[in-house]
């Protein structure tokens, strides 16, 4: 697996509301109630942190370990 396969799974499993792939120009995007995308994985995180503030919290609170 790549390491843009391996990101994908891991966006995909921190927000399973959100439809997360890259389009074949290399964009990321998410769908979920909006269309967000950004030509960086950081940028799609940060606007999934705004579009979705808390799924963003609970994957926050995943990664750190305090469920």
């Amino acid at each position: 697996m790549t390491p843009r396969g391996v990101l994908l799974v891991i966006l995909r499993d921190l927000f399973p509301a959100w439809e997360i792939w890259v389009c074949d120009r290399g964009v990321w995007r998410a769908a979920g109630f909006t269309l967000v995308s950004s030509s960086t994985v950081e940028g799609l995180v940060g606007h999934l942190a705004g579009a979705d503030p808390a799924a963003f919290e609970r994957a926050a609170r995943r990664i750190t370990g305090s469920l």
